[in-house]
């Protein structure tokens, strides 16, 4: 990127962008297909626009020639990754650092600054290197040292994350297993994730099988006697409390009533996803995308998603045409209302946050969530029936972990349903696509407040600052003589 921008004009760069941006999105989140072909080609656009702007931007400040054009270079490219991940159309998925969620050293760096500013180190070592490259072309000797100290910054970056290696969860006193003992070690809260493995909700029969699943594998665990049992996203799709209260239909109430029983009758707390109504709400007007915590009887607690999938999940009023409208609730069903915000459930002895599905997606809002004892994510990736797709969405998962200092569960239909570790390790996991439990044992009172959720959250923000800074030295310092190769600092 750095060197084509170097070499050719916005326009030129802005079109390659597109292209580039449009292949990289199209290739790597092709499982989109499997929920709508037109979701391709929103991510698609999304890729086009975002790497345009980003080359051409780029090719704006390199033809500075300025001593600062470089570092600003850096910023544009990873503002641009941060544009990428907000606002109503955010889809951070295919983001470069992500694509180090295995890595010990990327993960510390999150620890500090998050994602943005793992996207700076990658972006600053990359440019490190081509800065090098192009002085070592120019031949001038008496810059000779600041060449090498250059080029082995940038080396050093990269080869420090080759050699940190994964992180291990060790030292951090949880374990999770398939086949665990009948009991949790002393001081240990057990929890159990299930996956049922259900492909299809469409109707009655469906919910029935599924709940069949589902409660066959919660009776299962209970002889591994665990302090919480946890269902996955939208587990139970029919708003329980209003079915109950209302009874519009005969086969969804007596299925509905049948849950209700189970649940309240449990002789554990759990944790479920549902589709949730206002019980006084006759006409359904809002309804949450929502966890669910059934203790004691009763539903003793209750959090809705407020990060919402565009266009699948939630469309903005002024975005609402008739026709766009019907089109998107015949093919997606009716849209969720947001929620007010993070709130905490109580099971036991332990405070839980459940962010659901596409929350795991954006740090700050995760770390809002007031010092839980651990994070559940609720999710539902079954729809794109794609491996691809649950390690890109782990990914996610792994970098909040590391983000808030918090272990993170995830309890998914399919799959990845995975105990992490603090430092963004996994513990333990089920294999894609199967039925099964994962009983993780884990210590309560182990939060911490990490540099991120102290100050790092704002890493964005400071990102931006320091980038327009840059591009401004940029303008004001102009260099007609000589060439960015030769007046470059990063």
């Amino acid at each position: 990127m750095l060197a084509f921008s170097d070499r050719h004009g916005p326009i030129a760069s802005g079109a390659a962008g597109a292209v580039i941006g449009a292949a990289v999105l199209g290739i790597t989140c092709k499982w989109l297909s499997a929920y709508h072909p037109a979701a391709v080609f929103v991510a698609v656009a999304i890729g086009v626009v975002w790497f345009a702007v980003a080359f051409a931007s780029i090719s704006a400040v390199l033809r500075t020639k300025s001593r600062f054009a470089l570092p600003a270079a850096v910023f544009i490219w990873s503002a641009a990754e941060l544009g990428r991940s907000v606002g109503f159309l955010a889809f951070p998925y295919a983001s470069l650092p992500y694509s180090l969620a295995d890595s010990s050293a990327a993960l510390r760096l999150a620890s500090l600054g998050g994602v943005p500013l793992v996207s700076l180190a990658i972006a600053g070592a990359n440019a490190s290197l081509y800065a090098a490259l192009r002085r070592m072309r120019g031949s001038v000797r008496g810059r000779a040292a600041g060449t090498a100290l250059r080029g082995l910054f940038g080396a050093a970056c990269i080869l420090i994350v080759a050699v940190s290696g994964k992180p291990s969860a060790s030292g951090y006193g949880m374990t999770a297993s398939q086949t665990p003992g009948d009991s949790p070690s002393p001081g240990a809260f057990r929890v159990a994730l299930i996956q049922p493995s259900v492909y299809k909700q469409a109707g009655i029969t469906d919910y029935a099988a599924a709940f069949q699943r589902l409660s066959a594998l919660s009776d299962a665990a209970l002889e591994k006697r665990p302090d919480l049992v946890v269902w996955h996203e939208t587990a139970i799709v029919p708003p329980i409390e209003w079915h109950v209260r209302h009874r519009p239909e005969r086969p969804t109430y007596e299925f509905i009533y049948g849950v209700e029983a189970y649940l309240s009758s449990f002789p554990v707390p759990v944790l479920i996803g549902n589709g949730y109504a206002l019980p006084d709400d006759v006409r359904r007007t809002i309804e949450h995308n929502s966890a669910l915590l059934f203790s004691d009887g009763a539903i003793a607690g209750r959090y809705d998603k407020v990060k919402l999938v565009p266009f699948s999940e939630y469309l903005p009023p002024r975005l609402r045409f008739p026709s766009l409208n019907r089109w998107l609730v015949s093919r997606f069903g009716a849209f969720w209302t947001p929620g007010d915000g993070p709130s905490l459930l109580r099971a036991g002895s332990a405070n839980i946050a459940a962010p659901i599905c596409f929350e795991d997606s954006f740090g700050r809002y995760f770390s809002s969530f007031d010092a839980p004892d651990f994070f559940v994510v609720l999710t539902n990736d079954s729809w794109a029936r794609s491996a691809l797709m649950q390690e890109q969405h782990l990914a996610m998962s792994k970098f909040r972990a590391a983000e808030t200092g918090s272990i993170v569960l995830r309890a998914a239909d399919t799959g990845a349903t995975v105990a992490i570790a603090p430092n963004g390790a996994v513990a333990g996991a089920l294999p894609p696509f199967i039925r099964g439990s994962l009983f993780v044992d884990l210590p309560l009172g182990s939060s911490r407040i990490t540099a991120y959720e102290y100050a790092g959250k704002y890493s964005d923000i400071a990102l931006l600052c320091i980038g327009l800074v840059f591009i401004i030295l940029s303008a004001a310092f102009r260099s007609d003589t000589f060439r960015i190769d030769k007046n470059d600092g990063v």
